[in-house]
């Protein structure tokens, strides 16, 4: 499987050790953390720009030291907000009040160390995918997306036949081969072998794509608060972000 797979690797065990890195942050393991995430940095060649400038704030991390503050960051579980009651508008807190001022200066484009700098204070990171699209000559597609070292989807994207005359209708079927790939694959098992179990039907990949989020915890009397950005192209841009406070204890207002 040489060519572009030799050059991207394989789905490894990097999604595993995001657990292994802001455990090592916790204890200020700098050394090991910061091993940690060169790892990680080599199985995600196109998130380079956006693991590089976290690795350069966990150089930082290393001279300072963590607060409080970062400590309870790194050092807690996040809670299913499922679980808890979200903060309503009218009950806005000091803590909401600061995330929501946070939240309103994030664009689309930032990139994380902008979004470091407006918070003050590394994010954590929380998520690593890949994904992997197979195009076939009817340009019908196959695609495979990657987390926590499974296979989190495999999707096929069908294409429309259009005519002379610019009308398009008719949907033209995916290979045979694809289906019967989303048939035999099951979602949970193992990145690796999936992935070179499709390579041995369909060939190299036609393109990759790799997402990195990392996120922002806040905790005061009883709020919880997070900001989380997704990042997924080679410029290192944020994608995608949010926010969302909940109560994690019934608190007078």
């Amino acid at each position: 499987m040489g060519g572009l797979l030799s050059c991207i690797g394989l789905p490894s065990q990097a999604q595993d050790t995001t657990a292994q890195l802001n455990q090592a942050i916790c204890i200020e393991d700098w050394d090991g953390a910061i091993a940690i995430l060169d790892n990680v940095i080599s199985d995600y060649p196109n998130s380079q720009n956006t693991l590089g400038e976290y690795r350069d704030r966990l150089q930082q991390l290393s001279t300072t030291g963590l607060s409080e503050e970062q400590k309870a960051q790194y050092c807690s579980l996040n809670p299913d907000p499922s679980d808890f009651p979200l903060l309503t508008a009218d009950e806005e807190t000091p803590l909401s009040a600061r995330v929501s001022e946070y939240y309103q200066q994030l664009k689309s484009g930032m990139r994380y160390d902008d979004i470091a700098t407006l918070i003050g204070r590394p994010g954590k990171l929380d998520y690593l995918s890949s994904s992997y699209t197979w195009i076939a000559e009817n340009t019908s597609t196959l695609s495979a997306t990657f987390s926590n070292n499974e296979l989190e989807d495999l999707t096929i994207g069908e294409s429309i036949d259009c005519r002379e005359n610019g009308e398009c209708d008719a949907i033209i079927a995916a290979p045979a081969e694809f289906k019967k790939l989303q048939e035999r694959l099951e979602v949970g098992m193992n990145a690796q072998a999936a992935l070179q179990y499709i390579t041995r039907e369909l060939g190299e990949p036609t393109w990759l794509g790799e997402t990195v989020m990392y996120d922002w915890q806040f905790r005061e009397e009883g709020i919880y608060c997070r900001i989380f950005a997704y990042f997924a192209n080679r410029d290192g841009q944020v994608t995608t972000y949010g926010k969302l406070c909940v109560k994690e204890t019934q608190v007078e207002m």
